[in-house]
């Protein structure tokens, strides 16, 4: 094996490596492959200042004075690319894989059955964002002869995160947060309880209503999809430690939801600390109250949720069913319908 191939394989490694640990990191981080590659293309365009420069602020153009340096740079390296359509949506790009130098990172996807992440077309969408200030996504598909057929456009998913990190500052939707262990959280609501146990399921759904509000009103600028947009913040709540949080049903025509969530957190400090209430109930208040907030201010309408089932009384998950608030004052029978 030569050396260069040797040293190719090894960055093959290194990405599959990365790509595999993402998912596994705390608080979210599903753009890091993206930031990471955003790093190395600037690193290298910073090193070569005087062979790459672009004259025109056209997507093809951007695309094809890069992709002519880096033959230059990396005549090896470098895919066999062809652009083979662009207009001012996207870029079309066919690749040869037996001609890619990072076949073997896409075929360990495949053969690990993870989603496909083109780093060809990964650098793509990160000189387009280096040089025009906006932001791209990729698509490729792979036929039975071996070639990628590639697609490049602007996206509409916004390119951050509800949690990050700047320097020694952890933030929520932008704003400072802490991370304390459950067992400081466990002794505020057993405080609450010893001094004022009748207003702790308020306190709860008041806490998570407020937070709650300014989380889905910045995060609701970004999206002009409801569903979308919720699920973007579930996958954050699952990604913070909330527990396992799924859309099982949505229809904004009638403002109604059911909202899933495995292994809350509130179960597990039941678990461990005993029953925050005097009787058996359910006990996700705070859950409850993030969830109000999210579809009152998606839907435009006062929401009231609703635990119905929960795994500290032995259910297999926490089920939570949201409804205009003006079904409330509705029979049960109704609400039922």
């Amino acid at each position: 094996m030569k050396n260069s191939d040797f040293l190719m394989e090894r960055i093959c490694r290194i990405y599959l490596g990365m790509y595999k640990t993402i998912d596994q990191l705390p608080f979210s981080g599903h753009h890091w492959l993206e930031h990471f590659l955003l790093e190395v293309v600037q690193l290298t365009l910073d090193d070569h200042k005087d062979e790459c420069k672009f004259k025109s602020k056209k997507p093809v153009d951007i695309c094809r004075t890069y992709l002519d340096f880096l033959n230059k740079l990396y005549p090896r390296w470098v895919a066999d690319y062809r652009l083979e359509k662009s207009n001012d949506d996207n870029l079309l790009f066919d690749i040869k894989r037996e001609n890619c130098s990072y076949s073997n990172f896409c075929l360990q996807l495949q053969k690990e059955d993870l989603p496909l992440f083109c780093i060809q077309l990964g650098s793509i969408q990160t000189i387009l964002k280096i040089v025009l200030n906006e932001n791209y996504s990729h698509s490729v598909k792979i036929d039975e002869t071996g070639i990628c057929h590639g697609n490049v456009l602007p996206s509409t998913q916004p390119k951050e995160e509800i949690v990050t990190r700047e320097g020694h500052t952890l933030k929520l939707a932008g704003r400072k947060a802490i991370l304390f262990p459950q067992e400081m959280y466990a002794s505020m609501l057993m405080s609450i309880r010893e001094h004022a146990p009748h207003a702790l399921k308020h306190v709860l759904f008041d806490a998570g209503y407020q937070s709650g509000l300014h989380t889905i009103r910045k995060t609701k600028a970004l999206y002009d999809d409801v569903e979308e947009c919720l699920r973007f913040l579930f996958d954050a709540l699952t990604n913070s430690g909330f527990g396992r949080v799924e859309l099982d049903y949505l229809d904004p025509t009638i403002a109604k939801a059911r909202i899933r969530c495995h292994d809350s957190f509130q179960v597990a400090v039941t678990n461990e600390f005993g029953q925050l209430y005097r009787s058996r109930q359910v006990i996700c208040d705070l859950l409850r109250g993030v969830f109000t907030a999210y579809l009152s201010v998606l839907l435009n309408q006062d929401i009231i949720c609703e635990e119905i089932s929960c795994q500290s009384v032995g259910g297999d998950y926490c089920e939570f069913l949201a409804l205009p608030s003006l079904w409330e004052k509705g029979s049960e029978e109704g609400a039922r319908g």
